[in-house]
């Protein structure tokens, strides 16, 4: 049989696209140096075949391969003497040609097609996920505070002293174990008493007429305040009714849902009311808690993925505290602190001792409570760049007698706690406060232009300007722990989504004084003292 060059270059093409592809295989389990092999070698196998379509269209004569074919003369060129590149080339081809095997073009095309099917489903078993997952987070947040008191401030609260320190430091992993379970574990090694974790849990998903079931430690669905992460707080330190009179973390079990068009979340939980850092909590008496919450937005615009909404929240929170005891109390909206050198050993090196830092400016010590239960609403008011946020609570104690150790120890009717914030922020680069429709909270800010001017796709992050004013009661009947109200002026730069720098202002005047022995005593003394503090916070926070 005799063939032209054309044919047998056709020939060799067709086979070497298969060859080819093979090579490719090896070469790519070999390297292994792309971010996902199998990807660039289907990519490979695609090009190989356009190119073998266009070869064998463009080389292959239209005669049939069985049939002999005078040669085609050579052009004068090429009776010119071969070079040893050609040489080798020719002879490469030679031997191609007697050892490769005899496949029509459609077997080719069948090969090829068979090797294209079995690399797609090694890429579709790579693309499919396994259990259990995880993924790690971490976050920081480093703060410098100064304090400036009046004398009645100092009388009140001692000396408080200014400083530096990690308010949080924090590492945390979590995942899926199924498709429809999840888990998150997260420690904390900077506030005193760590390390230790704070939110331990795992949940089902996707449950009829519940939807996701959780168990564990987690912050209780009460407050705005409360379900948003600390990572998107628009100031230092969430307002004064935070600490006073909300749930927060503790061990339960719990569900929540949304509706399916996302105007509109539920959640409810259960959980032990005292707590130790660990989550542990024992008593002879009371001990549980209930916590519920529903949202709705009454408007939300799509167009603009919420750059405009109105959010609505009403929340409720029982506690029947262990052994009939409780306190209420709250810090100035700002903490700074350090640990106190312990017990000296023989090295020379003290142990942490007590924990100095800002004290409680408003404080009812222990108290006797047979239960309270607090009412709560919420607003926030998203229009473009300008936000407003407001919350109300009020606490209805209902006191206990004779209980040991307490300040009201002749009991006493039903006493009326009340508080409330109200706060405005405004963003000057034009971003607005995302929000999170599932959870019905606040989400993570994102600058049209991260920080960097001397890029040509990047600016100066995203600058907010933001005030808050709260206000706290914690005088009724024979429970006397004090008034506050803070005013707060705050400067945010958001330099990227995962890195922020926050300056506060906060101004407090409150009537307040601690017994004899100060903040030590967790007393108020017998008369107040009106008194005024300044402070200023400054914080760096990444997140990842």
């Amino acid at each position: 049989m005799v063939l032209t060059w054309k044919s047998a270059c056709g020939g060799l093409l067709r086979a070497g696209a298969t060859a080819l592809v093979v090579a490719a295989m090896g070469h790519a389990s070999a390297t292994a140096v792309a971010s996902d092999p199998f990807e660039e070698l289907r990519q490979r196998i695609e090009q190989l075949e356009e190119d073998n379509r266009e070869l064998r269209t463009a080389m292959v004569p239209k005669q049939t391969l069985g049939i002999d074919v005078a040669p085609v003369p050579p052009a004068p060129e090429e009776n010119e003497p071969l070079s040893e590149d050609d040489k080798h080339i020719e002879s490469l081809i030679e031997k191609y040609l007697q050892r490769r095997p005899n496949l029509s073009d459609s077997t080719q095309d069948q090969n090829i097609s068979a090797l294209h099917g079995s690399v797609s489903g090694i890429l579709d078993r790579l693309n499919k996920k396994t259990y259990p997952t995880v993924q790690i987070n971490g976050v920081f947040q480093a703060d410098t505070g100064f304090f400036n008191q009046d004398e009645n401030s100092k009388t009140a609260y001692g000396t408080i002293q200014n400083g530096s320190d990690f308010r949080r430091a924090r590492l945390s992993a979590k995942g899926s174990l199924t498709e429809s379970t999840n888990y998150f574990f997260q420690m904390d090694f900077a506030f005193f008493g760590r390390p230790t974790f704070t939110d331990v849990w795992v949940e089902q998903t996707q449950i009829p007429g519940l939807g996701t079931v959780r168990i564990g430690q987690w912050k209780q669905p009460f407050s705005l305040e409360v379900v948003s992460s600390f990572r998107y707080t628009t100031f230092v330190e969430r307002s004064s009714l935070f600490q006073a009179f909300t749930p927060f973390r503790h061990l339960g079990t719990g569900f929540y849902n949304n509706s399916a068009d996302l105007s509109s979340t539920w959640a409810a939980s259960v959980f032990q009311t005292g707590q130790d850092q660990f989550g542990g909590t024992v008593s002879t008496a009371g001990g549980w808690g209930t916590a519920e919450r529903i949202t709705y937005l009454p408007y939300y615009d799509e167009a603009s993925k919420g750059r405009e909404y109105l959010h609505l929240g009403l929340g409720h929170y029982f506690n029947a505290p262990p052994d009939k005891k409780t306190i209420f109390r709250s810090i100035p909206e700002m903490y700074i602190g350090a640990n106190a050198p312990g017990t000296v050993g023989s090295s020379g090196q003290a142990a942490h001792g007590g924990f100095n830092g800002t004290p409680f400016f408003v404080n009812t010590g222990n108290i006797g409570v047979n239960s309270f239960n607090v009412l709560g609403t919420e607003v926030l008011w998203v229009n473009g760049p300008f936000s407003f946020q407001s919350e109300a609570m009020v606490n209805l104690v209902d006191q206990a007698a004779n209980v040991a150790g307490t300040q009201n120890i002749g009991g006493g009717s039903m006493a009326v706690l009340p508080g409330v914030y109200a706060q405005t922020g405004y963003f000057l680069t034009g971003e607005h406060r995302p929000y999170d429709r599932k959870a019905g909270a606040i989400d993570r800010i994102i600058p049209l232009h991260n920080f960097g001017p001397w890029r040509e796709d990047c600016g100066w992050g995203a600058w907010e300007v933001a005030g808050r004013y709260s206000y706290l009661d914690l005088n009724d009947k024979n429970i006397r722990g004090g008034q506050m109200s803070d005013y707060t002026a705050g400067l945010n730069w958001y330099l990227n989504p995962y890195w922020k720098i926050q300056f506060n202002y906060i101004y407090s005047a409150s009537n307040f004084r601690y017994a004899a022995g100060g903040p030590a005593t967790n007393t108020p003394a017998a008369s107040f003292l009106g008194n005024h503090t300044n402070m200023f916070d400054l914080r760096c926070q990444m997140d990842f």
